[in-house]
């Protein structure tokens, strides 16, 4: 018997498909191609990205016209758009039409939008087809938060969690042609950049940086100030050995209040500080306005919480000068 096969006979004789048939060859190139791993590359951005609905439609729209750049038909762009809500919901659709009727009364914050776009072109300068998969994503920091809050462990603070640093926006592009998918990331760019975004205030970063040597420095100082008074002021001619026990029992005991009211003053200080947070939202829908609303209120209170404990604290320092003149009278009493 022949080790090679030469021929694939079915029933008819004019059904014969030779072995080096051009059909045979072209699908075992199209198969190659489908299975084959492609290059990948992409983008990611930490900007404070406040995004309504139309600049959404414009990352859509921007898009298209970036594929259609290529002489593709807009026909043969496969889109598929996936919207993830808080409490795990997830809506998805096949067109941008069929997204745009989408319900916008959902009480559900929006966590993400997934729009993912395949196609398929022929390039006539090399003559070869290309496929290409463009994957755009945003997100939303404040929904993105307000879920991890939610299911994250009650001894941690919402301080720590408000620390976390998300995404706001990605592009990652599967391509035949490198310069071709530059031409993407460079579209995407450019659409962020765009975008409205909340202000980064640098002075609040660096705070939240040496935020938790705040209340241990803070105390320090305090009970320095209140010694260095009290030694200054004391009358040695007042404390005879008969008020000695007394005055240590006072000055102990304005020193545990001393301590306290300080300690108090100094953690809100650091709370507030570590609880702010610079806003980025996707908005398009009852329940994202709802959060956003919820968020702004929380800053603005971090920012009243910070000033009333940086006063008291400062009250506290003021106080600590009178200290031996309370001590006095309490003594003379």
């Amino acid at each position: 018997m022949s080790n090679t096969i030469d021929s694939v006979q079915n029933n008819s004789s004019s059904n014969v498909i030779e072995y080096d048939d051009a059909q045979v060859d072209l699908y075992f190139k199209m198969h190659k191609k489908i299975h084959s791993k492609k290059a990948e590359t992409g983008r990611s951005y930490n900007n404070n990205l406040l995004l309504q609905f139309e600049d959404i439609k414009e990352l859509h729209l921007k898009t298209i016209q970036s594929i259609e750049s290529l002489r593709t038909a807009r026909n043969s762009i496969n889109i598929q758009i996936a919207v993830s809500h808080n409490e795990g919901e997830t809506e998805k659709f096949n067109s941008f039409e069929d997204f745009e009727k989408h319900n916008c009364t959902s009480p559900n914050p929006t966590e993400n939008i997934i729009f993912r776009y395949d196609f398929i072109f022929y390039d006539v300068e090399s003559g070869k087809i290309e496929d290409y998969r463009v994957t755009n994503e945003v997100r939303s920091r404040v929904a993105e938060l307000e879920q991890i809050e939610k299911e994250a462990p009650p001894f941690i603070s919402k301080a720590i969690i408000t620390g976390l640093i998300t995404k706001t926006a990605n592009i990652t592009i599967e391509y035949d042609d490198y310069v071709k998918a530059r031409h993407f990331i460079a579209m995407f760019d450019e659409w962020v950049k765009g975008c409205d975004e909340s202000k980064n205030i640098q002075f609040i970063n660096y705070l939240k940086k040496v935020s938790h040597l705040i209340p241990r420095f803070g105390r320090l100082i305090i009970l320095a100030l209140l010694a260095l008074f009290t030694a200054a002021a004391i009358d040695s001619n007042l404390i005879n050995p008969n008020l000695t026990v007394k005055f240590i029992v006072i000055y102990a005991s304005v020193l545990l209040i001393i301590t306290g009211l300080a300690d108090t003053f100094l953690r809100k200080t650091e709370a507030s500080i570590d609880s702010y947070l610079a806003i980025s939202y996707i908005n398009i829908n009852k329940g994202d306005a709802k959060l956003i609303k919820k968020y702004l209120s929380r800053n603005t209170s971090s920012f009243i919480w910070a000033l009333i404990g940086i006063a008291g604290t400062i009250c506290v320092g003021v106080l600590t000068n009178s200290v031996y003149d309370l001590i006095k009278w309490l003594l003379l009493k």
